[in-house]
């Protein structure tokens, strides 16, 4: 485990070890990295992304990844992606993720990529970058599941960037599952 934590950056788990029930297996024929939220969802990445933020509390846990792009090399850009679990603990807490997921930002636009998901995307800038952003809402397993993917456009990405990002979002999205320990 210490050797997976090393390998993903992640040097003190702390809190997160107590609430999260993290778990990571690399498997050999896809090198997907899958970790396990409190026991109730699961997702994979590719294990050649680097966590770049994990935080959890007794409501919530985030992880965010970048994922690798050669053409923001020497630049302050970056493509990432973001996932949020929200414990849903009462009608409340339902009710709360549901006006959320529902609300559109930053004058987005309705779109379907996966089934069962609930997703929108934008554009803005970031400094003079322009960025595209995909955000996607989902219950799952009592977890009201928030997803967002972000990157820029930039003049070293392939022409069909776009294309293959929305393919790695979908991916993304077919992954988060309840856990399998659940399903037992």
């Amino acid at each position: 485990m210490r050797q997976i934590q090393k390998k993903l950056g992640i040097t003190s788990l702390g809190k997160l070890s107590i609430i999260v029930l993290f778990s990571a297996s690399l498997a050999v024929a896809t090198d997907r990295v899958v970790f396990t939220i409190v026991g109730r969802v699961q997702f994979a990445v590719p294990g050649e992304w680097p966590v770049v933020a994990s935080k959890s509390t007794a409501e919530k846990t985030v992880f965010a990844f970048q994922i690798p792009n050669a053409a923001d090399k020497k630049t302050p850009d970056s493509t990432n992606i973001s996932i949020v679990a929200s414990d849903l603990k009462d009608a409340k807490d339902r009710e709360a993720f549901e006006k959320k997921a529902s609300t559109l930002d930053h004058d987005a636009q309705e779109k379907q990529l996966v089934e069962g998901w609930r997703c929108s995307s934008f554009s803005a800038m970031q400094k003079s970058t322009e960025y595209i952003a995909w955000d996607c809402y989902r219950v799952v397993a009592e977890c009201g599941i928030a997803v967002r993917i972000a990157w820029p456009h930039l003049p070293k990405n392939p022409a069909d960037y776009d294309k293959q990002m929305e393919t790695v979002l979908s991916d993304f999205l077919i992954s988060v599952v309840p856990s399998e320990k659940l399903s037992k």
